[in-house]
């Protein structure tokens, strides 16, 4: 046996279910859609109910079981009505099985809940046909026949390993939070590439934008007109109009290329285990390091839709800061409960005290407009003098300190932020790892590890590669 089989052995382990986990699933699955069909049927507008996803499928990984049951709408019956039946008596379903529940939202609300210890998912669609969609979710009973019609038991087991080896990797995932791999799309990948090992040895020689075809239906010249900023392209079996591989992004996507390329040089069982990473102790934090972190509160909502926000204000704020003087290393988000930190690394956390202002060339109607405004201004050093064909001029910065500047930008609105978080922005703490932020998140472990991977700047599907180093 090689070593990558050997490898692959191993990790079969740890994503296949064992046969009591399997009865498990089945056993909660088959109450929760008796239960459903109990409740829905003959209600005004239901015409069906089944189960979808990973579980319909057999393709879910050992302790990430989830159960979706999809409660089929007729098109006449409207959003107003699919929603509010599904709210009404999916929460009735749940707690009539012992479970909890709360809402979700996707293209529509939906209730998820616990049930002996298993998440489970009641979802409305429109029972349509292929190419009439109502929802986004009206094509995943295509989705799921799909992949069933053409799975295989090999196929199965080596599309667990691939969501093994992307949850290990960090790249699992299509929210927005992430910007990875969906389950779908995973299933995808593997068939179309017939196998685990054969996906990871084509995906190593991808380059962006990269293009999946599994129908044939679809030229890449075409899809690339289609989706033009896609870093990822895999047309829907289902609906070759829609792009399966949305989600991904281009650094998600070139983490797999080169995940892929190192697995492949040296197999590991490493890769198909998400590192749970300590909290650093206090010896650990680097002072070397320049932070400067803004720590707000949110309200409950959507998590793509308050990750898109915050994603929104994390580049606005680091292109403010740039556009400044400030050089910006990295930049990147947390949540912790209702906290979310945004997190900067810069040269330095302040600025020089004076800034050199490039005028406009002399022949310019508005260069003595130039010379008379620098000519009254308070905060002139110099100038304005004439070099090559331009004006030039030296200021004093009146404030230097990225902390108090960004809290001056936020204020006066002058700094590129999601409307809906502009309130709980102007009641942020701003802090620097001088100024105390390093005590500030000592007592959430969420943000301290956070911290610990952010300062140790190692992409996730590469951290076992960067040990051996």
């Amino acid at each position: 046996m090689t070593r990558l089989q050997e490898v692959l052995a191993k990790a079969a382990e740890l994503v296949e279910p064992t046969e009591p986990e399997r009865s498990r699933v089945s056993e909660l699955a088959a109450k929760l859609l008796s239960a459903c069909r109990q409740e829905f049927l003959g209600r005004e507008g239901v015409v069906d109910v089944s189960i979808e996803g990973s579980v319909a499928k057999d393709t879910w990984v050992k302790g990430r079981e989830e159960v979706d049951v999809f409660i089929h709408f007729t098109p006449s019956a409207g959003r107003e009505r699919l929603e509010s039946t599904i709210l009404e008596l999916g929460r009735r379903v749940i707690e009539a099985l012992g479970g909890r529940h709360w809402l979700r939202y996707a293209s529509h609300p939906y209730v998820e809940g616990m049930v002996e210890g298993i998440r489970v998912n009641i979802v409305g669609c429109f029972k349509t046909e292929p190419g009439r969609w109502i929802s986004a979710v009206d094509r995943t009973h295509y989705h799921t026949e799909f992949v069933r019609s053409r799975i295989t038991p090999q196929l199965r087991r080596d599309i667990r390993l691939f969501k093994g080896f992307l949850m290990g990797c960090g790249l699992y995932g299509a929210e927005i939070r992430v910007e990875g791999f969906s389950g779908y799309l995973s299933e995808l990948l593997v068939i179309s590439h017939g196998g685990f090992v054969e996906l990871l040895k084509k995906a190593a020689e991808w380059r962006i934008p990269a293009f999946v075809d599994l129908t044939g239906r679809v030229r890449r010249e075409d899809a690339l007109r289609l989706f033009p900023n896609a870093a990822l392209i895999f047309p829907d079996p289902v609906d070759p109009a829609r792009n399966v591989a949305a989600a991904v992004s281009k650094t998600k996507l070139a983490e797999l290329i080169l995940a892929s390329k190192l697995f492949l040089r040296e197999p590991s069982i490493q890769y198909f285990m998400p590192e749970a990473l300590k909290p650093p102790y206090e010896g650990d934090w680097r002072d070397s390091h320049e932070l400067l972190g803004i720590i707000f509160r949110v309200e409950e909502r959507p998590p793509d839709i308050l990750w898109g926000e915050i994603k929104h204000t994390l580049n606005g704020v680091s292109r403010r800061l740039v556009k400044e003087g400030f050089q910006v290393y990295r930049a990147a988000a947390a949540q912790s409960g209702e906290e979310v930190l945004l997190l900067f690394e810069l040269s330095s956390l302040s600025l020089p005290p004076l800034e050199l202002r490039m005028g406009p060339p002399v022949w310019l109607d508005n260069a003595i407009d130039f010379v008379r405004k620098t000519l009254s201004r308070e905060e002139r050093v110099a100038g304005p003098w004439v070099d090559g064909e331009r004006l030039y001029a030296l200021f004093r910065r009146k404030n230097v300190n990225a902390d108090e500047l960004l809290r001056e930008w936020i204020r006066r609105g002058e700094v590129a932020i999601s409307r809906e978080l502009a309130d709980s922005l102007r009641e942020a703490e701003i802090l620097t790892s001088r100024s105390g932020l390093i005590d500030r998140i000592r007592h959430s472990e969420d943000f301290r590890v956070f911290l610990k991977n952010f300062l140790d700047g190692v992409a996730t599907p590469l951290r076992h590669f960067a040990k051996k180093c």
